[in-house]
């Protein structure tokens, strides 16, 4: 079920009731807000989950994708900017995890206000970021690479017509990592950060490296390593969304 949003840039899921506290979450690269529609099952009512939806994917299919990162969190500033009358909460996959930080620090430069908390799974701190592999790969190689993570489901990789649909987003989105500036020391966060990983995760993400999100913030850091690789999503969805639940329970009633 899905509840009515006045920008394109966010999909509200949830079952309706009062919401008290937003979790904004961001897909992985190449990944679309639909990814988040189950977590309302999992969450309570005063949780409500509303999902960046992207361009170039699903409904803003038509909409090219953005390569840059700092176009696409400027974006999201402006379209965050009105949702930002309740306590709220960002999570971020992957590639969100990065977007997610950068929208932290943008909110910040703003004035606006701040996150009860910033989860990130599955990538390396910032301090930690390698060189993104697949992106300048053929097609073939890029995909295979994609399924050797586990991160592109059976009835994508069946279809070629799915995939041509969901290369230039996946590439814009690797595009936006790896171009970023080097790794420069500015003011940390305050904000609390809990940090998700799988436990065999081949990646950059793998549990020591996501250990260095500890130095992006001045406030509380919780690692919670989780079974599984990249994707440990696909199997650990409750133990992760009830993880964050217990967070935000206890940092609202802080408020």
């Amino acid at each position: 079920m899905t509840r009515g949003s006045t920008t394109p840039w966010l999909r509200a899921y949830g079952r309706g009731g009062t919401a008290r506290v937003r979790l904004f979450c961001v897909p992985f690269a190449g990944g679309s807000s639909s990814m988040f529609r189950g977590w309302p099952a999992l969450l309570p009512a005063h949780l409500a989950v509303d999902a960046v939806a992207l361009p170039g994917r699903e409904k803003r299919l038509a909409e090219p994708p953005i390569d840059r990162m700092d176009v696409l969190v400027d974006a999201l500033v402006d379209a965050l900017r009105p949702q930002l009358d309740l306590p709220y909460a960002l999570f971020g996959y992957s590639f969100g995890a990065q977007v997610s930080f950068h929208l932290t620090h943008a909110l910040r430069d703003a004035g606006l206000p701040g996150p009860l908390s910033l989860f990130v799974a599955a990538s390396a701190g910032p301090s930690e970021l390698c060189d993104v592999p697949g992106l300048n790969e053929t097609d073939e190689e890029l995909i295979a690479y994609m399924q050797a993570l586990g991160g592109t489901s059976a009835d994508v990789l069946d279809h070629p017509d799915l995939l041509d649909l969901m290369l230039p987003a996946l590439r814009a989105d690797l595009t936006a990592v790896a171009a970023l500036p080097p790794y420069a020391v500015r003011p940390p966060l305050d904000t609390p950060i809990h940090a998700f990983s799988g436990e065999a995760d081949p990646t950059s993400a793998r549990p020591p490296l996501m250990a260095a999100w500890k130095r992006e913030t001045t406030g509380t850091f919780t690692q919670t390593v989780l079974p599984g690789g990249h994707f440990f999503i696909d199997d650990t969805l409750s133990d992760l969304v009830l993880a964050i639940r217990h967070d935000l329970d206890r940092l609202s009633a802080e408020e």
